[in-house]
């Protein structure tokens, strides 16, 4: 594994993003339209969460309403890891991580997604395991 790769040449930097108030159809239809495996959810500004295509389908075997369902009822509750106080952190890495920081990272959290920081600790993008296996194939 070529270790000098880093996952700054992975992250979808145009990350699509839904409202806690969004229901589980728009939810869907953002992630199709945006050829996409998760999705940030956003309060304003402020990142409050991501909806995974497990979080969809966990929902969809549910039976869960698709026009009723909100977006908060289903997502992974997280803060955007910075410098201001976070109480409930998202699993996130740098964008100057190496690919097995990242692969390491996921697998310790259990996820096949990171949120990728800035060098000024900003959000830039996020990150799939299969963005990394790509990389990682080039």
């Amino acid at each position: 594994m070529e270790k000098n790769k880093t996952i700054k040449k992975a992250i979808k930097r145009k990350f699509p993003a839904v409202g806690l108030d969004d229901t589980l159809d728009t939810a869907l239809k953002a992630m199709a339209n945006a050829n996409a495996t998760a999705l940030v959810v956003k309060t304003g500004d402020d990142l409050v969460g991501v909806v995974t295509i497990s979080d969809i389908m966990y929902s969809l075997t549910n039976e869960d309403d698709l026009h009723q369902t909100t977006v908060s009822s289903f997502m992974t509750s997280c803060e955007f890891i910075s410098n201001k106080a976070t109480s409930n952190p998202c699993v996130q890495l740098d964008e100057d991580e190496d690919v097995l920081s990242a692969v390491k990272v996921m697998n310790e959290a259990g996820v096949n997604h990171l949120l990728v920081s800035g060098s000024k600790g900003e959000p830039v993008g996020m990150v799939s395991s299969l963005e990394i296996i790509k990389l990682l194939a080039s």
